[in-house]
């Protein structure tokens, strides 16, 4: 660690030792969630935070997810090649896997949490899986 005691400037509160300090509230508080999930079009994935950098910089690894079959996910005629009608009901084993890459985001003033890519990320308290079965 950089410094012996870091704190913020906003509330004053101290964090011990770290690499950084805190310009506002909001900066320690987004660094208590621990997931970031990936938000492209329709679809999420879940990613887990592994290392807040700085305050603008964290890496994260994309988690496993598998469906929990114990939902049925319900068909009808329609769309393209059918509409599920119960999307909103599916649910996910998502569980961490040491072998993805670990990749950086950046937080930026105007479109949150990026990649080096433009993918977009939105910080959580728990990781998210969703797949559209209707796009």
């Amino acid at each position: 660690m950089k410094f012996e005691n870091v704190s913020c400037s906003e509330c004053g509160n101290s964090f011990g030792a770290g690499d950084h300090g805190y310009s506002s509230c909001q900066s320690h508080r987004e660094e208590q969630l621990k997931f970031a999930n990936h938000g492209g079009y329709s679809d999420i994935e879940p990613f887990e935070v592994i290392r807040w950098v700085s305050a603008k910089t964290i890496e994260i690894r994309e988690m496993d997810a598998t469906r929990d079959e114990s939902v049925k996910m319900e068909f009808v005629a329609g769309g393209f090649a059918g509409h599920c009608v119960n999307q909103r009901d599916q649910k996910w084993n998502i569980v961490s896997n040491e072998h993805r890459p670990v990749i950086r985001i950046r937080k930026s003033g105007t479109k949150g949490w990026q990649d080096r890519h433009g993918r977009r990320f939105s910080l959580s308290q728990k990781p998210i899986k969703f797949y559209d079965y209707n796009f």
